[in-house]
């Protein structure tokens, strides 16, 4: 992103731009940001979008065409399939191309997937700029929120800012609008708290899940019941809540049996592909049960399953009376 902004601040572009990756939010952001600095209008001239699938011969001839009153003109490509195997011929035409692109001339390839070891892809990178929009980790993405609140004349703090990525959402678009509601909620108040993030902002499923869970841990039926009938009111289907309650017992399950061998939650989160804090919940929740306890949850969980796809159970009931029988 900085090497991005410097080429903004500064005006020097380069002829040609990959941007690629799975969250989606920075895709947009990235392309905003390029598109303000050389078409800021509309209706500019001076701006193409082509269709994924344009030939190569065709994208060519749009490249060598001139800006109209101005230093660039800007091309945007999406989802080409270019940078993957399908497209041969036309990856090498433009691979061939790349570096003979005009001065005035600024190509913006937007893929979600790439081959990093495709012809294009290392010529692209070796004549213009390549920026993979990754999820963010959950540490950035609590620097971002702060940084975002601070441009707006808010203040959240980290431990605010630690709370809200464990609670709400580590999606970067759901996370933007959580923001924007924390944002009005203060008003004319400075600083957002833990408690103006637990009145206003939406809890990620996760969140519910574990709450859920943590009252039938607690062996409280009437608790874990009422957390299952709000989320059914909210549109929760039940088959969903079945995977995540059978998802919860099975880390419960491998966390517990890796923290017994002495693995700490940061090396068990790399492990286990799920975030720090996630991790640290389920060895948490895990505690002061038996395996043989984890395991028939687990089983019972499986039981539920087939009671349900078999046409034996509504599914609806089925999941409250599994909530019910893991209460006690």
């Amino acid at each position: 992103m900085k090497e991005l902004n410097q080429h903004i601040k500064s005006g020097n572009f380069a002829t040609c731009y990959l941007f690629h990756g799975t969250e989606a939010f920075l895709m947009r952001h990235w392309q905003k940001r390029l598109v303000e600095a050389l078409a800021p209008d509309a209706n500019s001239f001076n701006m193409e979008v082509l269709d994924g699938k344009t030939p190569a011969k065709d994208i060519i001839a749009s490249a060598e065409t001139l800006p109209f009153m101005a230093e660039h003109r800007l091309i945007i490509l999406k989802n080409t399939g270019l940078f993957e195997t399908g497209r041969k011929d036309d990856a090498e035409a433009l691979a061939k191309y790349i570096p003979d692109i005009p001065e005035t001339t600024v190509i913006l390839f937007a893929e979600e997937k790439v081959d990093k070891r495709g012809k294009l892809y290392k010529r692209v990178k070796e004549s213009g700029l390549v920026m993979e929009a990754a999820t963010p980790s959950e540490a950035d993405l609590a620097d971002w929120a702060m940084k975002m609140c601070a441009s707006r004349g808010k203040k959240l703090g980290r431990a605010a800012a630690a709370h809200m990525m464990r609670s709400t959402t580590l999606d970067m678009q759901l996370l933007h609008n959580e923001l924007e509601k924390l944002i009005a909620h203060a008003g004319d108040g400075e600083e957002i708290t833990v408690a103006d993030i637990d009145a206003v902002c939406t809890k990620s499923l996760d969140v519910k899940i574990f709450a859920m869970m943590d009252a039938v841990g607690a062996g409280n039926a009437r608790a874990s019941t009422k957390m299952y009938r709000d989320m059914m009111t909210l549109g929760e289907s039940p088959f969903y809540i079945l995977s995540m309650i059978a998802r919860q017992y099975r880390f419960y399950i491998q966390c517990s049996h890796m923290a017994g061998k002495g693995s700490r939650a940061p090396e068990i989160a790399k492990t286990l592909g799920q975030h720090p804090f996630a991790v640290e919940n389920f060895i948490k929740g895990s505690r002061g049960k038996f395996m043989p306890a984890l395991l028939n949850a687990l089983n019972q969980c499986l039981e539920t399953d087939y009671a349900i796809k078999s046409g034996q159970m509504n599914d609806a009931t089925a999941v409250e009376t599994l909530i019910i029988k893991l209460c006690t």
